[in-house]
């Protein structure tokens, strides 16, 4: 029982030490030529705040990609549904306009956005 003390004492001792050191670390008077040419334990502290640092960079910046990408899918199935309704509407002048979008996109000739300023510029100069 008493090892358990000792070594839980220790344990302990060698936790604050490490907090300490990493909060001596963070002062702005224990700054200097240390950061330079840090020790080992100095080391062990910049590259733990580094790779946390990393990894909660590249976790927001994964979340804000799926996040937008979500967002523009729904805007162009949304934009495509629309398309398809005018295309399908007999009765539209502009359906032309809309048939020729569809079916540039839709055979793989060019993707959406080009086969609309595509058409654009076709209708237009009629």
């Amino acid at each position: 029982m008493k090892t358990l003390t000792c070594n839980n004492h220790f344990f302990q001792q060698t936790i604050s030490k490490r907090v300490l050191s990493i909060i001596n670390e963070l002062l702005v008077l224990d700054i200097g030529p240390k950061i330079i040419f840090p020790r080992g334990e100095r080391l062990i502290n910049h590259l733990f705040v580094v790779v946390v640092f990393s990894l909660v960079f590249v976790g927001i910046a994964e979340v804000m990609y799926w996040l937008y990408k979500k967002e523009y899918l729904r805007a162009k199935a949304k934009y495509l549904r629309e398309l398809i309704d005018q295309k399908n509407d007999l009765s539209s002048l502009n359906e032309p306009f809309y048939t020729c979008v569809y079916e540039k996109w839709n055979s793989g000739e060019m993707p959406l956005t080009e086969a609309n300023t595509m058409c654009s510029l076709k209708f237009d100069q009629n």
